[in-house]
Parts: C-alpha cells; sequence; structure tokens
C-alpha cells in the first residue's frame, strides 16, 4: 500500500475506527453494573490513572470539561470515584480511585478479557502473531501524528 493516498488512509481509519468501536461496545458489560459507556469507560481510566487531574483526564477522553464533570460526578454519587483538591495546587481537582470504584473496574476488564479471549482462541499461532504486530504497529503511527497519547515511552512499539 505504498501509494495510498490520504482518502484511502480516511477509509481505513473510519473502518478501523468503527470496527474497533463496535468490539469494544460488544464487549461491554455495562447493562449488568448500569453504568454508561461513559461512565465505564471513565471509570477504567481513573483506574489506569489514578490522581490524574480532571483536565487531562478530559484530554485523554476527548471529551469537554462540562461533559467529564458530568460523569465524574454520576461516579462519584455511585462512590467509584472520588474528587481532591492537589494540596500542591488548590485549583487543580484531582480524579482518585476508591475500593468500590476498583472492584467494578476489575471485574469489567476480566469479563471483557475472558469475552475477547473466547472469540480470538479460533485464531492460529501465525494469526496471532499477525494481529498483535498490526496492532502494535497501528498505536505506534497513530501516537507518531497525534491520533493518540502514549503515556510512557514503554507503551509505543517495539523497536523498528
Amino acid at each position: 500500500m505504498g501509494n495510498a493516498t490520504s482518502d484511502d488512509h480516511i477509509e481505513l481509519f473510519g473502518q478501523l475506527f468503527a470496527t474497533l468501536a463496535q468490539g469494544l461496545m460488544q464487549n461491554l458489560s455495562i447493562e449488568e453494573i448500569g453504568l454508561t459507556p461513559q461512565q465505564i469507560m471513565t471509570l477504567i481510566m481513573v483506574y489506569s490513572h489514578p490522581g490524574i487531574t480532571m483536565s487531562n483526564l478530559a484530554e485523554l477522553m476527548g471529551t469537554t470539561a462540562p461533559q467529564l464533570t458530568r460523569t465524574i460526578a454520576a461516579l462519584e454519587a455511585q462512590n467509584f470515584v472520588k474528587r481532591v483538591h492537589n494540596p500542591d495546587n488548590r485549583r487543580q481537582v484531582l480524579v482518585m480511585r476508591t475500593k468500590a470504584g476498583d472492584l467494578v473496574a476489575e471485574a469489567h476488564m476480566r469479563k471483557v478479557q475472558t469475552r475477547i479471549n473466547q472469540r480470538l482462541s479460533g485464531l492460529s499461532a501465525t494469526d496471532h502473531d499477525q494481529l498483535n504486530e498490526a496492532m502494535q504497529t497501528a498505536i505506534h503511527l497513530f501516537a507518531k501524528v497525534g491520533i493518540v497519547r502514549m503515556d510512557s515511552p514503554h507503551d509505543s512499539h517495539p523497536s523498528n
């Protein structure tokens, strides 16, 4: 695909993102815990980034501050997260994990992992290797052009 045009990339990105969104939504177990997709994704992001600022979380989630505030308020009402002021900068609000939120996030991630593993079990070892390489390459390239943000150097693509 050395001669791919911008239109080709846009079409493939659209297909990839639609496919990933469909796969993610099909594997979410939100109906069992009564959370919206936005709430469960926010809960998992807080689980993965404890003590993140509201502004950094909004940027990471690709959402607006008002939308994130409503989402966090709903999660806080269920004791899944808590907000505290940064002791070093009182203007910053940090979003912290709670034990109840951790239990929900961990159970949800295990359930999603089990569902995905079941679906991938039909692939051969070669298919698994190809899928892993393709996903690592896609993540690396998306990070390189700023479509996604990698949190640390070890999260990006292995040396190529």
